[in-house]
């Protein structure tokens, strides 16, 4: 996962801030509560995120010969499946 877990709760801390300071929300419970669950949702984009990177790699590696032999930059093609794969799973990236 790229973000530590301190940088998720500042930027959930900054979220429920701006939207509590432009009258967007309004919440009945405790702050941090909804910090906490805006954090959750972070984590669980990113660690879906790093799920897919995995399964591109294991893809990529099943066809390393092929790509060594056709001069395939891997960068490239990474992010070509990725792409491919997230858009037929309906992820946002």
């Amino acid at each position: 996962m790229r973000l530590k877990e301190d940088m998720i709760n500042y930027v959930s801390t900054m979220i429920v801030d701006d939207l509590l300071k432009n009258g967007l929300i309004e919440i009945d419970c405790a702050k941090e509560k909804i910090v906490d669950s805006i954090g959750k949702i972070i984590t669980d984009e990113l660690l879906l995120e790093d799920r897919l990177n995995d399964e591109v790699k294991e893809l990529l590696k099943s066809h390393e010969m092929e790509l060594d032999k056709g001069n395939i930059d891997y960068r490239r093609m990474f992010q070509m499946v990725k792409q491919k794969l997230a858009k037929e799973r309906e992820m946002v990236l």
